[in-house]
């Protein structure tokens, strides 16, 4: 059983430096995404966009 555990043990150990191997590799390899255009952007506009600022109503 001694000899499980420890295997177990190193597996895991050897699993996990692997691990954060591959996150620190995808940290600094993975080149980052191309700028958009100037002037252009991918975001959805609001149903609002004309509205330049919000108000509420209130009774007086």
């Amino acid at each position: 059983m001694h000899w499980f555990s420890t295997g177990l043990l190193i597996a895991l150990s050897a699993g996990t430096a692997a691990w954060a191997g591959w996150l620190l590799r995808r940290l600094f390899v993975v080149e980052p995404a191309a700028a958009p255009e100037p002037g252009r952007t991918d975001r959805p506009v609001p149903d609002d966009a004309d509205d330049h600022h919000h108000t509420e109503e209130r009774d007086s």
